[in-house]
C-alpha cells in the first residue's frame, strides 16, 4: 500500500520566501518561486500515546522542483523542501479543535540547520540555500496553528546525482579521480559537524566534464563530532569501494580493471 500524502501537488502555484539573515553580513534575498512538479513526500507517523511521551509533533516532508520567478529565469531551478505539522496518528478525521490542541512549535529538522550552516559559512561542498520561510497552518488546514516550513536550495548546474552504474562502468584513472574529489568534499561537510544518511552513492552530485564533486541530500543528516576523521571507510559506505560482502550482479556493465587490496578485501 502506497504511502499517505498531505501535501497538494501544487504545480504552477508560486511560494514566496522573504528576506532572510544568516550572520551579519550574509542576507538571502525575498525571491518568489514557481512549483514545477512534486518529486516525493515522506511522512513521520506520530502516536497520541508517542507525542505524549515526548516524540514531537508528526510531521511531512514534501520535496518539489521549482524556479526562480519572473522574466530570465526559466532555466533557474532548485529544490523545495516543506516540513509539515500533520495529525497524530488516527486524528486526522478529528474535528479541527481536537487537531489545533496538537499545534507544536516546529520540531527540530536536522537539513535545515545544516543546510543554513553550510550556506551561511560559504561551504564549496555543498549546495547553497537560496530561500527560507516559516509559517503558521490556518484555521482549516491540517494541524490549525501547527508550523510549515519551507527551505529551498540551488541545484547546482551541470550536477547530476552520481549513479553508481556509471561510476563502476569509469575506467580506474576516473573512479580514482572521483574518489579524491568525494574525499575533499566529504572532510569539509564533516568539519561543518554533519553528515547525511542513508548513506548511498546519490548523496553525491557530480559534474561529468570536470570530475567536481558536492554532497548533497541532507533530509536525514546526523550531528558528529567536527573533528571525526576521514578513513577509507567512507568509500565502502557510499560504493565507491567494493568489500567482498557487495554483490556484483547489481553491477551488470562492472568495469574489469578493478584493482584488488588483497589486505582489506577492497576492490578499487
Amino acid at each position: 500500500m502506497a504511502e499517505m500524502e498531505y501535501l497538494y501537488k501544487m504545480d504552477g502555484e508560486v511560494i514566496t520566501t522573504p528576506r532572510t539573515k544568516l550572520s551579519e553580513s550574509y542576507f538571502i534575498p525575498e525571491r518568489d518561486w514557481i512549483i514545477l512538479r512534486k518529486m516525493d513526500e515522506h511522512p513521520t507517523l506520530i502516536t497520541p500515546e508517542d507525542f505524549q511521551e515526548g516524540m514531537g509533533p508528526a510531521f511531512t516532508a514534501g520535496k518539489y522542483y521549482c524556479r526562480l520567478a519572473g522574466a530570465g529565469n526559466e532555466n533557474n531551478f532548485a529544490f523545495m523542501r516543506i516540513y509539515k505539522q500533520i495529525p497524530l496518528y488516527g486524528t486526522r478525521l478529528d474535528n479541527a479543535s481536537v487537531r489545533r490542541a496538537q499545534a507544536s512549535e516546529p520540531r527540530e529538522h536536522p537539513e535545515l540547520e545544516a543546510m543554513m550552516r553550510f550556506t551561511r559559512d560559504r561551504s564549496t561542498a555543498t549546495p547553497k540555500v537560496r530561500g527560507y520561510r516559516t509559517g503558521i497552518q490556518d484555521a482549516n488546514d491540517l494541524v490549525p496553528g501547527g508550523y510549515i516550513i519551507y527551505l529551498v536550495w540551488e541545484e547546482v548546474k551541470g550536477f547530476c546525482s552520481l549513479d553508481r552504474q556509471y561510476f563502476w562502468s569509469l575506467p580506474y584513472n576516473k573512479r580514482q579521480l572521483i574518489r579524491e574529489r568525494f574525499k575533499i568534499a566529504f572532510s569539509e561537510v564533516m568539519k561543518f559537524g554533519y553528515e547525511p544518511i542513508l548513506a548511498t552513492s546519490s548523496k553525491i552530485i557530480l559534474n561529468k566534464d570536470t570530475g567536481d564533486v558536492k554532497i548533497s541530500g541532507f533530509s536525514r543528516a546526523v550531528r558528529i563530532d567536527p573533528d571525526t576523521k576521514w578513513t577509507d571507510h567512507f568509500f565502502v559506505i557510499f560504493y565507491l569501494v567494493l568489500s567482498p560482502f557487495m554483490c556484483d550482479k547489481r553491477l551488470p556493465n562492472l568495469a574489469t580493471d578493478l584493482q584488488l587490496d588483497e589486505k582489506t578485501g577492497w576492490r578499487w
